[in-house]
């Protein structure tokens, strides 16, 4: 079986599928490599290094950041859908373009201001988690994961229709620590701010009240639909 956990980009879902995938034992997979970031080498990443050509086992747990309708999906799988507050995903962004894609060599450079920035990524976030709720697939938020790790991922794995003993799951949780997701990726990428804050309610510490406002204006379906407000 796979099981695919669709997010929108950094909603924490290099975080949970780790711990998904190492409670069940199986390899973890990233699909939206081949549709962002086409002038990196990904396969640098610490999830393919044993297996560079990136490619699906029929047992794995797959981070993906494609849309319902992605050709990319067209294989048999169970899909949860990963959220997060909208807020914090923008900001989280913000941060990881800026700063890693550009260290790391992603990005040529990055010019934009946050003003638009906060404008431009909101309505993405907005029209991707209408498109999955369109879709009913199962939700579980990044925030559940924060406060109770075991439980939220014992959750997830129940919707996905596969098990796990709590033994197993609290030791995928002690092996996917920040510490040592950011020690892992330190290995690959010499500027590491991958793993960033990782925590709720960050997005208070760089909104001001005009972002408050414009988030507002592109991402409020979403943020109704989901109860973050």
């Amino acid at each position: 079986m796979r099981i695919v956990i669709a997010e929108y980009p950094k909603s924490g879902g290099t975080w949970i599928a780790g711990v998904v995938g190492d409670s069940l034992g199986w390899p973890k997979r990233d699909l939206y490599v081949s549709a962002e970031y086409k002038s990196y080498d990904w396969r640098k990443h610490p999830w393919y290094i044993n297996n560079p050509d990136m490619d699906l086992p029929d047992s794995c747990v797959i981070k993906s950041h494609e849309l319902p309708n992605s050709t990319l999906h067209r294989f048999p799988m169970r899909v949860v859908h990963l959220v997060r507050d909208g807020r914090d995903v923008v900001v989280s962004r913000f941060f990881f373009d800026r700063d890693f894609c550009v260290a790391n060599g992603v990005y040529s450079s990055f010019e934009e201001t946050f003003d638009d920035y906060v404008s431009r990524v909101a309505a993405e976030w907005n029209g991707y988690v209408l498109a999955w709720l369109k879709a009913g697939v199962p939700i579980v938020r990044y925030e559940e994961f924060l406060h109770e790790p075991i439980a939220a991922a014992q959750r997830l794995l129940s919707l996905a229709g596969v098990k796990a003993s709590d033994a197993e799951v609290q030791r995928a949780v002690k092996e996917n620590t920040k510490e040592k997701l950011h020690a892992a990726l330190s290995v690959t990428f010499e500027h590491n701010t991958f793993v960033r804050r990782g925590v709720a309610g960050d997005w208070r510490n760089h909104f001001e009240q005009r972002h408050v406002a414009a988030f507002e204006r592109v991402a409020k379906a979403g943020m109704d639909a989901l109860g973050y407000w």
